[in-house]
């Protein structure tokens, strides 16, 4: 049965007496048994899904309603060298025999991925295995995997099977490699060829640091889920697993069972990266410092292409918080993904009923003028001629220490450690200024508190989320990993966070916080007569406005003595505001144009930081003053666009001028108060007998000579007449003799030392 040609082949490689025994004792039986046994089944159609050696594959059919059928399939008649395994529970790692990871190698880069076909020559006893020939390729194309192996020298012959006809060209190739110092023969290179694998890291922070920021090529050995992988690192040996970044998949469960679409992650995975060349890029570890040995990596896949985003999108995983903000790259690229996969109800979501949002797509985006920041996560802005309250998205401003009260909001403010800074870190951003505002979600009204429209706000191009965060003013709200009402950028607001951390910033810094004692002087007339002449003496002082009333009552807070007081506006008479109803008081109703006056004052005032001058103490401990913003007077200003009238206590005051001018102006224009206002028409009587007389001259009045001894202010001066002088000087003389004549006696007078205050 064999050729002339063949024959000669053999005696030129010096085989020729192997040929002969094979051929003359086995032949005639092994044709006998060929002949009388049915022919081998060619199965077609079949994926090469792993290699887990150089003589061990594993094949997947065609998926039919889920992952597909596999088979483990051992080349025949061959045998590879033996793979190091790694350390599981108390078996101790084992080495590789030389060649092993070369062996497999070649394999692996020649088949995975792979369609092949397969005829099983025969199973193993016991183990059940399958033992056949592989074949690569169709039609003329079609490779014996198995021939090919042992020809590149990657495989030898079993010694520990039948002889016969075929085997004897296995042995024939296997000599023909041996003779070429090929693969595995090469004795030159057979010391470096066992690898020196690291199964288990000491410190695998040091590993990260060593490899974080760049792409690491790897290969994947296999899928403990969809979410982990577990790599060896052919540059440097290192044996580990790793966690995909800002995802998490099904998992499987200790006693046997698994989670929903478990087996389909893990197939989707195993489909496109088992076994294969891949890049990754480390992002982090899964442990924390203090239990370094128990540390998992966190990364992505970066070739060939982010499987995260795959699994997302086919609702094969979920977005986790904890390793989002690990990401390298852009986060919501991610969340959009599992967007998508929530819309379409894939796998994992096909149950997820969508939160019905009460923002109408028009006001999902606007624009307006903050006007008042109300703590560290509330703002308001007006947008045209409406008022909306704002809840910054996804944060958390300081909290009183569990158990501590902390008080009133007031009281609350200055107590609470960092509340003040985070709210003066937003005010002097924020108040007068324009900002844009995106609409995340709308917390309903609930236990009696109303309806919040939480969004994110930009200050030009700076999200004020992540920039109050970022100096530890503020911590990040915290969700439940199913719940898409967060901030659009919640990613980006974690990694702030940990920054903040890191780098001490506000409330993560050591040590005592800072605490505000502010004493409050409304309400306290004890109090304010106390402060009232170091106010009066100093003049203007800077102030802060923390809250308007009225129109000319105002709340405000001046650092300088870290004290809280209400001021009356002076010389002026406003309307009141209207006032709803709480526990102690009854509604009111506002005065004509008393709102108007609020609301004006407020856009102009309210939180800005202004000067006061205090005139004056009244009797509730109220000071009674002037508000000066950017140099305007207030009060001035009110009467002006006619929300007050002039207050008769204004012609002792210093401004009657600038208020009389104001009120003049406003009346003639009809303004608010005044726009009901006639000028009353003045006639003047004449007396009786000069309205009869026939006089036609005019009558002069009659002028006198006087000196200005005193000017009191532009309006009022003091005049002595000259015709007086001489009479003045004789008194003052007269005064003078008496006092030489009559002089006073010693100790008469007791003078009065007075103590300034």
């Amino acid at each position: 049965g064999i050729n002339a040609e063949y024959g000669k082949q053999w005696y030129q490689r010096r085989v020729r007496g192997v040929l002969n025994y094979y051929t003359n004792y086995y032949y005639k039986s092994n044709l006998r048994l060929k002949m009388a046994a049915p022919a081998p089944t060619l199965h077609r159609g079949w994926v090469v899904k792993q290699v887990n050696s150089g003589d061990t594959i594993v094949l997947k059919g065609r998926p039919r309603g889920g992952p597909p059928p596999e088979r483990t399939i051992i080349l025949s008649h061959i045998t590879a060298p033996k793979l190091g395994r790694r350390p599981i529970g108390q078996d101790e790692a084992t080495s590789d025999e030389p060649y092993a990871w070369e062996s497999r190698e070649f394999l692996r880069k020649l088949l995975v991925g792979a369609e092949v076909s397969f005829i099983v020559e025969y199973v193993i006893p016991n183990s059940g295995r399958e033992c056949g020939l592989v074949y690569s390729g169709t039609g003329d194309n079609s490779v014996c995997v198995n021939e090919l192996m042992v020809k590149e020298g990657w495989a030898v012959v079993r010694s520990n099977v039948s002889k016969n006809e075929e085997l004897a060209k296995y042995e024939m190739w296997g000599i023909e490699a041996q003779t070429s110092g090929i693969g595995l023969h090469n004795e030159v290179d057979r010391a470096k060829a066992v690898r020196n694998v690291k199964w288990y890291h000491e410190d695998p922070r040091a590993l990260f640091d060593e490899l974080k920021g760049k792409p690491i090529k790897a290969v994947v050995e296999s899928v403990r889920d969809g979410g982990t992988l577990r790599l060896m690192l052919p540059e440097t040996m290192d044996y580990i697993t790793m966690m995909l970044t800002g995802v998490r998949c099904p998992g499987f469960k200790p006693d046997g069972g698994s989670e929903d679409h478990a087996d389909e992650a893990r197939y989707a995975v195993e489909s496109r990266l088992l076994n294969k060349d891949i890049e990754v890029l480390l992002e982090g570890t899964s442990g924390g410092s203090a239990n370094a040995k128990n540390q998992n990596f966190v990364g992505t896949v970066v070739k060939p292409g982010n499987i995260s985003l795959f699994l997302l999108k086919e609702g094969l995983a979920k977005c986790v918080d904890w390793s989002m903000k690990l990401l390298t790259s852009e986060t919501d690229i991610y969340r959009a993904s599992m967007k998508q996969a929530k819309a379409a109800k894939k796998r994992l979501w096909k149950n997820f009923e969508g939160q019905v949002s009460t923002v109408p797509k028009d006001q999902k985006e606007f624009s307006g003028r903050v006007t008042e920041v109300v703590n560290g996560e509330v703002i308001v802005v007006k947008v045209g001629s409406v008022y909306k309250r704002v809840t910054l998205s996804s944060i958390r401003q300081p909290r009183p220490a569990e158990g501590q009260d902390a008080g009133p909001p007031s009281r609350a403010l200055y107590e609470v450690p960092y509340m003040f800074e985070a709210r003066e870190f937003l005010r002097k951003r924020l108040v007068g200024k324009k900002v844009n505002v995106t609409v995340d979600y709308v917390r309903p009204a609930n236990n009696g508190y109303p309806e919040r429209i939480c969004a994110s706000v930009f200050l030009g191009n700076q999200n004020l989320q992540e920039a109050i965060i970022s100096k530890g003013l503020a911590s990040v709200g915290w969700h439940k990993q199913d719940d898409d009402e967060r901030a659009a950028n919640y990613d980006a607001l974690l990694l702030a966070q940990e920054k903040a951390k890191k780098n001490k910033h506000g409330m993560h810094r050591t040590g005592e916080p800072p605490i505000h004692k502010v004493a409050d002087l409304g309400g306290n007339p004890a109090k304010s007569k106390q402060f009232l002449p170091f106010l009066q003496r100093i003049g203007r002082l800077q102030s802060v406005v923390e809250f308007v009333a009225s129109g000319s009552r105002v709340r405000v807070y001046i650092p300088r003595d870290t004290c809280l007081a209400t001021l009356l506006l002076s010389g002026i008479s406003c309307p009141r505001a209207g006032r709803p109803a709480n526990k102690t008081m009854p509604a009111t109703v506002a005065e004509p144009f008393g709102d108007e006056a609020l609301e004006f004052i407020k856009d102009q005032i309210m939180q800005r930081e202004v000067d006061i001058e205090v005139e004056s103490c009244d009797k509730a401990g109220n000071f009674i003053g002037y508000l000066f913003a950017d140099d305007k007077n207030m009060s001035v200003e009110l009467v002006k666009e006619g929300y007050a009238k002039m207050h008769f206590t204004a012609e002792r005051g210093k401004y009657f001028d600038q208020l009389s001018r104001a009120e003049a102006d406003a009346k003639a224009a009809g303004k608010k108060v005044w726009k009901d206002y006639v000028e009353p028409i003045v006639v003047k009587e004449e007396p009786a007998d000069l309205a009869d007389s026939n006089l036609s001259e005019p009558v002069t009045p009659a002028l006198t000579e006087v000196v200005i001894t005193h000017i009191e202010d532009s309006s009022h001066i003091w005049v002595q007449r000259c015709a007086d002088g001489a009479a003045l000087i004789a008194l003052m003389n007269q005064m003078r003799s008496e006092l030489i004549s009559d002089p006073p006696l010693l100790a008469a007078t007791h003078p009065v030392t007075v103590t300034s205050v």
